[in-house]
């Protein structure tokens, strides 16, 4: 039954995180030109629909994938707000992702820009721990709901097979 719940939580956390990039850029698009569709039609390079409509189903899945792995690693929340998850999470994204950005600074030969490069992971890390948090923070009410509804209809069914001799009439 986990497995379903952790399904439906990765689903709610990826859709709530995408959202909560998506939406912020096209308000901005859509205050600073005045009208987000003309921004789309035009032939520029800054052709923001198009981040909206084709990159965000991209988004969608890449997420889902990564937040399904992540609630799999994860133990059963308790509670929405589980510090020492978060702090597993970041710690665990922090190592991969200066490690990877090393790594590509080491196959390009370029390893004395490291702190340029530092400065730059470390704004992107932080930028990215907001979509981040936000999808956990999702992702642990929906497997908190489904397990409460679960546990409920649970009881009910109990219930209803204890008292199932006495719901027929005696005579």
């Amino acid at each position: 039954m986990r497995s379903w719940n952790l399904f439906f939580s990765a689903i709610f956390a990826s859709v709530i995180s995408v959202l909560s990039v998506v939406m912020p850029f096209c308000l901005f698009l859509k205050f600073y030109h005045g009208n987000l569709f003309v921004v789309g039609s035009e032939r520029m390079s800054s052709r923001g629909i198009e981040v909206m409509l084709y990159l965000t189903p991209f988004l969608l899945f890449t997420a889902f994938i990564c937040f399904w792995i992540v609630f799999r690693c994860l133990p059963v929340p308790k509670k929405i707000i589980e510090t020492n998850h978060m702090l597993k999470v970041i710690i665990t994204l922090g190592l991969n992702w200066f490690g990877l950005i090393l790594f590509f600074q080491f196959l390009d030969g370029r390893i004395y820009d490291v702190v340029e490069t530092l400065t730059f992971g470390i704004v992107s890390f932080i930028i990215l721990l907001v979509p981040l948090m936000v999808g956990l923070l999702s992702g642990n009410i929906m497997y908190l709901l489904i397990d409460k509804r679960i546990l409920k209809c649970g009881k009910i069914n109990k219930i209803k097979d204890k008292y199932k001799s006495i719901s027929s009439s005696p005579l």
